[in-house]
């Protein structure tokens, strides 16, 4: 069970999750999603179904995980590793936080067609690894160096690539930091839009003063 603070606010955090793929325009992502699929079959050739292969494959998802598949709960939990190198700090280790499990209540909050959207985005940032570089390996097989430095360059890359990177880190982060248990740890108590019932109102405008100039 996730420790999640109420349904709108986490609705909130998951549509803010999910931007970078929205903002790319549905037509646009599928065009770029299809042509690097195509990318990898190509380069790969027959041998793209031995590739694909992972250890990782293997090894069990919780029962709990009700909406993200096996593939895309193996990559958030090695993005996880990678993005939250809390090991040895005062931070709260993430043993202790469900990442992986919040991220799949905010994924299931999702609107069918940008669930869609994200999983297809997250299956590519997983295998594009295995044709940038990177000797036949996904993104779930790099260790932390590479993986860091699989992030860096899509963070500078195209704006695919950019969106992507940013999409799996805004979920790795928003998911450990909305998770109370870590709140301590900064010195945090809580939004005070829940301590002062405040409703959430998603991205609405700034108010203006009557008569102001707008740009």
């Amino acid at each position: 069970m996730t420790r999640t603070t109420n349904t709108s606010s986490s609705a909130g955090a998951a549509a803010q999750a999910a931007a970078p793929i929205v903002s790319l325009g549905r037509r646009r992502f599928l065009r770029h999603a299809l042509l690097g699929s195509a990318a990898v079959l190509a380069v790969a050739g027959g041998g793209f179904a031995w590739l694909r292969r992972s250890p990782v494959d293997q090894l069990p998802v919780p029962e709990t995980i009700r909406h993200l598949s096996d593939a895309e709960y193996h990559l958030l939990h090695r993005a996880a590793q990678v993005l939250l190198p809390v090991a040895g700090s005062a931070l709260v280790p993430l043993s202790q936080v469900p990442v992986v499990a919040n991220i799949d209540h905010m994924v299931g909050l999702l609107p069918a067609h940008i669930r869609k959207q994200v999983g297809m985005g997250l299956t590519l940032f997983d295998n594009a690894a295995v044709i940038a570089g990177w000797h036949g390996r996904r993104f779930v097989d790099l260790d932390d160096a590479a993986a860091v430095d699989y992030f860096d360059r899509w963070a500078s890359g195209n704006s695919i690539q950019r969106a992507l990177s940013t999409l799996v880190k805004r979920f790795v982060y928003i998911a450990y930091w909305r998770d109370p248990v870590t709140w301590e740890a900064v010195e945090f108590d809580g939004p005070v839009s829940e301590r002062w019932g405040l409703a959430y109102l998603g991205n609405a405008p700034l108010p203006q003063e009557q008569g102001e100039e707008r740009a």
